[in-house]
C-alpha cells in the first residue's frame, strides 16, 4: 500500500472522533513506526477476514499474520472488536466516496439514478467481499452505540438527496429525507437477507432490492420528477 493511502487513513482516523474511542493512546502522536504497525494490524486483520469468519479470528491471529508482537499491538488497538471496527469505518468512507461518482445527470429519471447507485453498491462488495462481511454478516462488530453507523447511513441519504435536488424538482415535504431514510432500510434489509443466505449479494437479490425501493419511492415521488433549468 503506498505512502499516500496510508497517510489518508491515518487522517481519516486522527480526524474522527472514533479515534478516541478506538485506541488507548492519541493517533497525531504516533511515530512513524507506529503508523506503519497500525497498518499492519489493519491490513493483517483484513487479509484474514478474506477466509475466515469475523468472530472466529483473535487479536493473537491479527498480530501473527501482522508480525507484530502482541504486547506492542495494545499501544494501538486495545481488542480485536476495536481493529474490525476501524476496518469498518475505514470501508464507510471508501463507499462514500465511491457512491459521489455517480450523477443523476447521466439518466433521465430518478429511478435510474438510483438503480445505479444500487448496482454501485453492489459492485464494491463484489470487488472486496470483506466490506459486505463487515456488514453485513452476523456476530461482526457495530457502530451501536456510538452512533457513527447511524452518522454514515445519514451521510449517504444526504448525499443522495443532494444529487436528486440538483437534478430535479423533488417535491415540498418535511421528511423527505426520512423516505430516503426508510429507502435505504430497505435496500440494506434485502442485502442482509442475500449475505446472510448467500455469502454474497446475489444478482436475484440485486434485482429485489432495487425493486422494492423503487417500488416505496413511488408512493411519495412522481414518475417522472421536473429537471431542473440549467
Amino acid at each position: 500500500m503506498s505512502d499516500h493511502k496510508d497517510d489518508k487513513i491515518e487522517d481519516i482516523l486522527v480526524d474522527s472522533e472514533l479515534a478516541k474511542k478506538l485506541v488507548p493512546n492519541k493517533f497525531k502522536f504516533t511515530s512513524q513506526q507506529g503508523r506503519v504497525r497500525r497498518q499492519k494490524l489493519l491490513m493483517g486483520a483484513k487479509k484474514l477476514s478474506e477466509t475466515r469468519s469475523i468472530n472466529d479470528i483473535s487479536l493473537a491471529d491479527v498480530c501473527e499474520e501482522a508480525g507484530i508482537p502482541r504486547a506492542s499491538a495494545y499501544h494501538f488497538f486495545p481488542n480485536i472488536e476495536a481493529i474490525f471496527l476501524a476496518l469498518r469505518f475505514l470501508n464507510a468512507i471508501e463507499i462514500l466516496e465511491i457512491l459521489t461518482t455517480v450523477e443523476t445527470v447521466d439518466y433521465d429519471r430518478w429511478q435510474g439514478y438510483l438503480t445505479a447507485l444500487i448496482q454501485r453498491c453492489v459492485s464494491i462488495f463484489h470487488d472486496d467481499q470483506t466490506k459486505a462481511k463487515l456488514i453485513y454478516d452476523t456476530n461482526t462488530p457495530d457502530f451501536e452505540g456510538d452512533g457513527f453507523g447511524e452518522d454514515m447511513d445519514h451521510q449517504i441519504v444526504e448525499l443522495v438527496y443532494k444529487r436528486l435536488s440538483e437534478r430535479y424538482e423533488m417535491p415540498k415535504f418535511e421528511d423527505i429525507q426520512d423516505i430516503l431514510l426508510v429507502t435505504y432500510s430497505i435496500i440494506n434489509g434485502v442485502f442482509t437477507l442475500s449475505y446472510r443466505r448467500h455469502e454474497r449479494i446475489t444478482d436475484n437479490y440485486l434485482q429485489e432490492a432495487t425493486t422494492a425501493s423503487i417500488a416505496y419511492l413511488r408512493c411519495y415521488l412522481p414518475e417522472k420528477l421536473p429537471r431542473k433549468n440549467r
